[in-house]
């Protein structure tokens, strides 16, 4: 991958990261509507798809590089994913325990739950929160619902990449069984960045054809977005599985959107890569501050939503019914810039800790069967 291209995904993976936050951010609750974001307002399924083909294309990526085994593979992955999944669902409890005695009708919803606390983090925590049609809710935490997913095509993907022979297809489909239909639908998203990764890797798309795809594909999301593709889409999902169906698919209803998106995404970075050199002055000026936006991705998308209740909380006014805009909307983005150099300052430790345990395990798995 040049350069240009890893800048590019940087930046798209932050906006993408940012379009999340700004959707949350304009909820009533939270501000009040902040002006003109409104627009944005049904595009946070579609920053999360972003994600989905950016995960398949790095997942690709580094499988296909220095991560040459099925250990260091998944030692890589789970010192990234707990580096900052830990810290986000302490915080989260925290936040919501403090937030929720200061002003609890704020909390008072199905944005909010509280139900067999430790089993519900422990969920979480394992990655089982979203298997089959359960949603398993951190407390306040909804964006968490897509790491539940991304895990499993984390797992999927070691096992048909590392693993050969029968035994390989044996462990997919008991993995596919675990998981159930609600992940799987969206499946092909992920999948996506793999393919992105190997048209890229093999240099078939010439500079005319990359304009192309570059172009039109966000002529496509554009008029797709104006048209509100997305609603309509979602009236066919219910009217052809029935409601009771349709409802417990939850965040894998927009499965129809998710597909088209995912498309043009991959369609984007396919042809941006074929074209990049004509972006290479432009990402070199702006590559040290988008690389280090982009450091701070995956802690703004796991702790940018209990953050916004919490300042919510602690700024609200009962006599107005309001909230200080400005106070939830810095505060949030100050304290996870605070929280984002420590996370990644952990991910060392983590990596160290958790390829120790991973050797343990390894060796005692060879011991009882040898």
């Amino acid at each position: 991958m040049n350069s240009s291209t890893s800048v590019y995904l940087d930046l798209v993976r932050f906006c993408a990261a940012f379009l999340v936050f700004i959707v949350h951010a304009n909820y009533e609750r939270f501000t009040g509507g902040l002006p003109f974001l409104w627009r944005f307002s049904d595009l946070g399924n579609d920053a999360v798809m972003v994600f989905f083909v950016l995960s398949g294309f790095v997942i690709s990526y580094v499988a296909n590089g220095k991560e040459d085994s099925i250990d260091k593979y998944f030692v890589s992955r789970f010192a990234r994913l707990y580096s900052v999944v830990v810290p986000a669902l302490i915080l989260t409890a925290a936040l919501d325990l403090v937030g929720s005695r200061i002003t609890y009708e704020l909390y008072d919803g199905w944005w909010f739950e509280t139900s067999y606390p430790f089993g519900r983090f422990l969920a979480n925590l394992l990655f089982v929160n979203e298997i089959w049609f359960s949603s398993i809710r951190p407390f306040s935490n909804g964006p968490f619902w897509s790491i539940g997913y991304e895990f499993w095509y984390y797992v999927l993907f070691a096992f048909s990449f590392y693993l050969k022979g029968r035994t390989k297809y044996l462990i997919i489909i008991s993995i596919c069984l675990l998981v159930g239909p609600k992940i799987l639908i969206l499946l092909p998203v992920w999948m996506l960045g793999v393919l992105v990764y190997r048209v890229n890797s093999s240099d078939l798309i010439g500079h005319r054809i990359g304009w192309i795809l570059f172009v039109a594909s966000i002529g496509l999301y554009v008029m797709y977005v104006s048209y509100d593709g997305q609603a309509y889409l979602l009236r066919i999902t219910e009217n052809t599985l029935g409601n009771d169906l349709y409802e417990k698919l939850m965040w894998s209803k927009y499965f129809l959107s998710s597909y088209i998106v995912g498309l043009l995404v991959a369609a984007n970075f396919i042809g941006f890569k074929s074209i990049s050199t004509s972006f290479s002055p432009i990402m070199n000026f702006i590559s040290k501050p988008i690389r280090y936006l982009a450091s701070y991705t995956f802690v703004l998308y796991l702790l940018h939503y209990p953050l916004l209740q919490f300042f919510s909380a602690l700024t609200f006014d009962a006599s107005t019914g309001r909230t200080q805009p400005f106070i939830v909307v810095t505060g949030t983005l100050f304290t996870v810039w605070l929280l984002g150099g420590i996370t990644e300052g952990q991910k060392g430790r983590y990596k160290k800790s958790i390829s120790m345990l991973w050797s343990f395990l390894s060796e005692r798995r060879v011991k009882s069967t040898g």
